[in-house]
């Protein structure tokens, strides 16, 4: 699967690489014709991780010298990644070319000028969503209510005394301006999935690695983290922001919340994906994607949660269980798309309900271990 066909003119300039020609339209297609895509994210909305580094200096400095900031462009001249591009028809010269789906994932993609550039590395909207254009979420995500202020302490102010209509009515305009904020733990998971998954049947067959062992509360508190905003030497566990914006809210609760909601948007997205497969057979996506479906369904069960049991009510019902999930037919794609979709609108109710991270039994149980060691200021 090859990308990017309308553009043309490619060169170099800095740590970017530019391509001529708009390619939003080529995205589209690529989602449309696949039913499903890695990092949807607008390129013409990306305004690059600088902008976000004149009030986040310390998140945007524990980034970069995370594997997401540093690493993930280097992967593209890893041994293995011609092997993976002759997979997807294109040439071992054209991994980071324009050519290349690979850099969806790997890289920043932000249109500027009518040119396409790509920054080395997964940044700030890579995970946030485009934060630029008419309708971002750049500035309304940062204005409390004040009008401008001058600098980050007094900006910080403001937030503090932000009235909780107004605050309210921030997040609902964030959110539909495409951000996916730290406090939508289900929106950030299936974010992180998108690419760490990896759905392409192709580049499974390649051998291309899978996240196989994903859980979101032990790679949030890794080395990803850098919730910084309150403290700038203090790498908070959770969202220090979140954390003050609602009564009872802790640490602990949130890793809770944070576990149920990265099953649930596992269960989701490899639904998902489990509709478009063309095989379930030993070592291919559809494989992968059957036994991220039975981990979320058990790890759903052992949480022991009224909220939870429609969940499992929509699996008996479409007779979704490890036999059925063996067997590619016909109507799979009405059946677990359906099935997605009844799944998501469970998760959006629990979260919705949960959403200050209270009243969790203790029965869901985080893991205490991270993938790597937390940046410190």
């Amino acid at each position: 699967m090859s990308c990017f066909r309308c553009c043309h003119g490619v060169s170099s300039h800095g740590g970017n690489i530019k391509f001529a020609g708009s390619c939003a339209a080529v995205w589209l297609l690529l989602a449309s014709s696949t039913g499903f895509s890695q990092q949807q994210i607008d390129a013409a909305k990306v305004v690059g991780r600088e902008a976000c580094g004149k009030c986040h200096a310390a998140e945007l400095g524990a980034w970069q010298v995370s594997k997401h900031g540093k690493n993930a462009w280097d992967l593209l001249d890893h041994p293995k990644a011609p092997d993976f591009a002759k997979s997807l028809g294109i040439a071992a010269g054209d991994i980071k070319s324009e050519k290349s789906v690979c850099t969806k994932c790997h890289g920043t993609h932000q249109q500027t000028g009518g040119k396409l550039v790509i920054a080395k590395g997964n940044s700030c909207e890579s995970c946030h969503g485009g934060a630029g254009g008419d309708q971002g979420w750049l500035t309304v995500h940062s204005d409390y209510g004040k009008g401008a202020a001058g600098t980050l302490a007094e900006l910080l102010k403001q937030r503090e005394g932000e009235p909780a209509a107004h605050l309210a009515t921030r997040k609902a305009a964030t959110s539909k301006a495409g951000m996916n904020r730290a406090e939508d733990a289900v929106k950030i998971a299936s974010n992180c999935l998108q690419c760490h998954i990896v759905p392409n049947e192709k580049l499974i067959a390649a051998g291309h690695p899978s996240s196989d062992k994903f859980e979101f509360v032990e790679w949030a508190q890794g080395e990803v983290r850098h919730n910084f905003l309150l403290d700038s030497k203090e790498n908070a566990e959770v969202p220090s922001l979140w954390l003050a914006s609602g009564k009872g809210r802790t640490a602990k609760g949130r890793k809770q919340l944070m576990f149920v909601a990265g099953q649930l948007a596992d269960l989701v997205l490899s639904l998902r994906i489990r509709a478009g497969v063309t095989s379930a057979k030993r070592g291919t996506l559809g494989d992968l994607v059957n036994d991220r479906i039975d981990d979320a369904i058990d790890e759903v069960e052992d949480a022991e949660i009224d909220e939870l049991a429609p969940v499992l009510a929509i699996m008996k019902e479409n007779k979704i269980k490890k036999s059925t999930l063996k067997k590619t037919t016909p109507g799979d794609k009405e059946l677990y798309s359906g099935a997605a979709d009844a799944v998501q609108a469970v998760a959006d109710a629990f979260v919705a309900k949960y959403k200050d991270a209270t009243g969790l039994p203790a029965s869901v149980k985080p893991p205490r271990k991270s993938k790597g060691k937390a940046f410190k200021g």
